[in-house]
């Protein structure tokens, strides 16, 4: 079994990474700003290079660093906050983890990465992409084993609509739930790669638990398939056939679609999704019908 350290545990996706860990028998330890822990300050330096002595004597072999201040829009008014922190938190950690002598980090990137295939569309996506290139760096000058997970829109039935990860699937769930019309920007034929947040867990497990250097390699994970916003409304009907859907206007520099290459990343460590897009997507909202 092996010492972890998940940073953003108790956020959506890293929450279940944690139990799913912890399930397996691994000692985990978690930092994560709603217990009182900022990595700013948790694990900066101190001036003769050593860190704070609670997460140095714990000595983490694998360091899964989720947290971050994932907001698009949030990043579009807040630039310099979201890219100071996203950034100086990934170089704290690889720091942390060069000291420490951890066998691996695995940093949770995003396809905003990519945008429409020409690179970053916004801050966040350039605040995902900068330690991209750390993690590469720290690997090759320093030996710290780094991989970087770049994931696609994350979903599941318990995803809540006011979390900062939420997708037009827990916008919807949240909509019908409250009486109220889902809405859909622009004509709706944005098409998004989904990827179930059981699989992105598991994806992480893999990358633990891979026995040759990753090297600060990239890659995507997802389904390899995607799904216009149409197609979910059509799902929703199946459940719902009286719900009825509000378009709105286009959200600006939105990406039209996202698919993700997750062939790569199959052939290195054996992992493949479990969930199909269109049937977690109908297992959401049979839950709902369910739950109401």
């Amino acid at each position: 079994m092996a010492r972890c350290l998940v940073t953003g545990h108790k956020g959506y996706i890293g929450s279940v990474l944690y139990k799913k860990l912890q399930e397996q028998g691994h000692e985990v330890m978690g930092i994560d700003l709603k217990s009182g822990h900022d990595i700013l300050d948790t694990l900066k330096p101190n001036l003769d290079g050593s860190f704070h002595r609670q997460w140095a004597n714990f000595k983490p072999e694998y360091i899964f660093h989720l947290a971050a201040i994932p907001r698009v829009v949030y990043s579009i008014e807040n630039p310099v906050e979201v890219i100071e922190n996203n950034v100086l938190s990934s170089l704290y950690i690889l720091e942390f983890a060069r000291a420490v002598g951890a066998k691996r980090v695995i940093y949770s990137s995003s396809s905003s990465v990519t945008g429409n295939g020409e690179g970053p569309e916004n801050p966040y996506g350039a605040s995902k992409y900068m330690p991209e290139a750390l993690c590469g760096t720290w690997s090759k000058i320093y030996g710290v084993d780094t991989v970087c997970l770049r994931y696609f829109n994350v979903y599941s039935p318990c995803q809540k609509a006011d979390g900062p990860y939420a997708t037009a699937v827990a916008n919807f769930m949240e909509s019908i739930r409250q009486g109220r019309n889902p809405f859909i920007t622009g004509n709706g034929e944005q098409r998004r790669d989904m990827a179930h947040v059981e699989d992105v867990a598991a994806a992480n497990i893999h990358a633990m638990l891979h026995e040759q250097s990753f090297g600060g390699k990239w890659f995507d994970i997802g389904t390899g398939d995607n799904i216009s916003l149409n197609q979910i409304k059509d799902i929703v009907a199946e459940s719902f056939p009286t719900v009825q859907f509000d378009y709105v206007l286009d959200r600006p520099r939105d990406v039209m679609e996202t698919r993700a290459n997750i062939q790569p990343y199959q052939e290195s460590t054996g992992w493949a999704p479990r969930h199909s897009i269109d049937t977690g997507i109908r297992q959401c909202f049979e839950e709902l019908k369910s739950e109401l």
